[in-house]
């Protein structure tokens, strides 16, 4: 029996356990199983659009897809039903020639099969039988909507499993305002159970404490709130029952106030000039996150209850704080946040030109609001505290559009929060100026001016190596040049190219984004990092077929990364053919130019460097000012080794040659090692020994 005999067969027994056609015959099914199309659909995909007139009708193969209907009176889409292999979708439109009355989405990868309106009413003509499966179904429906409420689902508060941190995310104030209780919160998706499902208001108002969430409306009674208030509560809380009315008052006092605070900050800020205001607003950030820090002393107050703890996550001073933190960082000029909990207080450090610092210690007392208030930012799990989360934080501030990389890991004393800030609009400075000797940057030009072939970009993490490839990208870039990068995650947005973002989630990752660049006609490809062996072949077989390749690799230096590629199953001969270059690079401090002066270097140090004091240049280090924070840095510096293929280094490369015999052939073919690239910026007065020295493996 043939292949397409088979999936033929199989179909049709598909089919018989699809309800709408279970009373067909053999016949019959083979007949519909003709007119069938099948469609593939990725994960979100939106299948069918409410309002959309209805030409076909679908079939469930696999997968499973979402039913969301918009509420007439409060313009909500709500959940109307999931559906799954076997499901049928779409026939009730098909019959009576309306528009879709539902929007259909897949939640994973789903299959269909399609079935257009003529094939539809040729099998209703053909088939009678199939109108008694539509008849059924269109009965069993009209039951449903008899014996449930129509739209939004009833919620019964008092057999509800309730979470503090979940009911905590809206004030008690707002809550017995709009007569509302937060039910749960997953994936961004708020479920709000409410005795008035149409109070738009209420809506608004909880967007305000939960940013950017999904709000999926439950109805409950107003007795069964009532009871929910005055007996539950209290207990998820930690409440007395006669405390409740208490700081139900003092929270609505204390939000009055900080709403005639924001209006007098909002009023100040309208009367600002707008040349002055950028600078006003930085420094209006700055002196409230010196206020909100204040907090360091409070040990040794009583210890706060459990519902101020919960609900101080979305309270005025914990938002201005963890908003401070942010903005104080993009001040400072930080690549990394840090925030670690230790046993007695909460450290924040901030990682300013490459060296971390210690900002300041808070009190234990705001790590649970401040880790909650960041985690809803970064739309995270915050009931999850016992694995480890990453998200992203988006903010707009004085016309920048910066990213905040937030990586979430339980720890002894909590979650240690660590976000790497990525600046989207930051300029991107000329290869001349991030690679200060002349010979050098020559030389990388002409790599990267090459028609085809591959270019390795080395170091460890927080190198620079990002930097230096889209410093390349933007000097090659062109509308005469196809260019498309994958990348993880996009750090740099430049006109001009095709950027796209690994989704390992839905199975899209480096190996994958690469095979469909090579179906786009690319003249350049950038791939974000070769971490494997298939990444790997692929970007050597497009670098051989005339596609010139921009990647990174994780490796000490440049001659290193031949052994890398070949533990990654790369053939020697095609590392040979394929690779036009390789730079490894460093990133030193630079030394502040305010605070410059000469000082003294011990004979030791001088010995490695091969100098004696009489052949010895001039050694500078900042001595500390006010411009540079009195650390003697400002700014940070590159240190460059640059790798070209002679014909001798491929020959060795190609034969299997080691490390040590491609570094010696590297430098005779004019490679300068980091260590004589370093001694040129030291002689320069560009950066410092001790720099130097902590970025360069010390030999003998």
């Amino acid at each position: 029996m043939s292949a397409v005999s088979t999936d033929f067969d199989q179909l049709i027994q598909f089919l018989k356990h699809v309800r709408l056609f279970s009373e067909m015959g053999p016949e019959s099914l083979s007949k519909l199983a003709g007119c069938l199309k099948s469609a593939e659909f990725p994960a979100q995909e939106v299948i069918v659009r409410e309002g959309a007139p209805g030409v076909s009708m679908y079939v469930i193969k696999s997968g499973l897809v979402e039913v969301r209907k918009k509420d007439a009176v409060t313009g909500i889409d709500f959940l109307v039903a999931t559906l799954g292999e076997g499901a049928a979708m779409g026939e009730m439109s098909l019959l009576t020639g309306r528009p879709r009355s539902a929007t259909v989405t897949t939640v994973k990868p789903t299959v269909v099969f399609t079935l257009t309106r003529a094939d539809f009413r040729n099998l209703l003509t053909q088939h009678p039988e199939i109108s008694l499966g539509l008849a059924r179904i269109l009965a069993e429906r009209l039951e449903a909507a008899t014996r449930e409420q129509v739209g939004i689902e009833l919620f019964n508060l008092q057999k509800g499993n309730f979470e503090a941190a979940t009911v905590a995310l809206v004030p008690q104030s707002v809550i017995m305002l709009h007569k509302i209780v937060p039910v749960s919160y997953t994936n961004n998706s708020l479920t709000l159970a409410m005795v008035n499902p149409t109070n738009l208001v209420a809506f608004d108002d909880v967007r305000r404490y939960v940013k950017g969430a999904i709000i999926e409306p439950r109805v409950c009674t107003e007795e069964d709130f009532r009871r929910f208030m005055e007996t539950i509560y209290p207990q998820i809380m930690g409440l007395d029952a006669g405390k409740t009315e208490d700081l139900q008052r003092k929270n609505e006092e204390a939000r009055t106030e900080r709403r005639r605070e924001d209006r007098r900050r909002d009023d100040k800020k309208r009367n600002a000039t707008q040349y002055d205001q950028p600078m006003q607003s930085l420094e209006d950030l700055q002196n409230e996150i010196l206020q909100g820090l204040q907090v360091e002393n409070e040990e040794e107050e009583k210890p706060q209850d459990l519902l101020d703890l919960a609900t101080a996550s979305e309270d005025a001073p914990v938002v201005r704080l963890a908003n401070n933190i942010l903005a104080m960082a993009i001040k400072k000029g930080a690549s990394d946040i840090h925030i670690e909990p230790q046993e007695k207080g909460v450290v924040l450090r901030l990682r300013v030109d490459g060296v971390l610092r210690v900002e300041s210690i808070l009190s234990k007392k705001i790590q649970l609001p401040l880790a909650s208030r960041l985690k809803i930012l970064s739309r995270l799990d915050i009931s999850e505290r016992r694995l480890p989360q990453d998200g992203r934080i988006s903010i707009r501030i004085d016309e920048r559009s910066i990213d905040f990389r937030v990586s979430t890991v339980p720890a002894k004393f909590g979650e240690k929060i660590v976000m790497r800030i990525l600046d989207k609009n930051a300029s991107l400075l000329p290869l001349d100026q991030l690679i200060l000797h002349g010979p050098t940057v020559e030389k990388f030009r002409w790599m990267i001016n090459q028609p085809y072939g591959i270019i390795y970009v080395t170091g460890p993490t927080g190198s620079g190596k990002t930097t230096t490839l889209y410093s390349s990208l933007n000097e090659i870039n062109s509308p005469e040049v196809n260019i498309s990068t994958a990348e993880d995650p996009v750090e740099y947005d430049l006109a001009g190219l095709c950027q796209v973002q690994t989704h390992k989630d839905i199975g899209l990752d480096f190996a994958r984004i690469l095979r469909a660049f090579l179906r786009q006609d690319p003249d350049v490809i950038l791939v974000g990092e070769t971490r494997d062996h298939e990444t790997a072949k692929i970007s050597v077989e497009a670098a051989l077929t005339g596609h010139l390749v921009f990647t990174t690799l994780h490796t000490n230096d440049g001659p290193s990364s031949f052994t890398r590629l070949q533990e990654m199953g790369i053939e020697p001969f095609l590392m040979a053919n394929s690779t036009i270059g390789i730079i490894a690079q460093r990133l030193a401090r630079r030394i502040c130019q305010t605070c410059k002066k000469q000082v003294e270097v011990d004979d030791t140090t001088l010995g490695y460097f091969g100098y004696t004091r009489e052949t010895s240049p001039p050694f500078f280090k900042g001595q500390g000012c006010e411009r540079c924070s009195g650390t003697g840095y400002k700014g940070r510096v590159g240190l460059y080794e640059l790798l070209t293929m002679t014909d001798e280094l491929k020959r060795a490369v190609a034969s299997g040659a080691n490390t040590q015999v491609v570094t010696e052939l590297a430098i005779r073919g004019g490679m300068k090692p980091l260590k004589q690239y370093s001694m040129i910026l030291m002689a320069e007065g560009l950066t410092t020994v001790e720099e130097v020295l902590s970025n360069l493996v010390i030999e003998a």
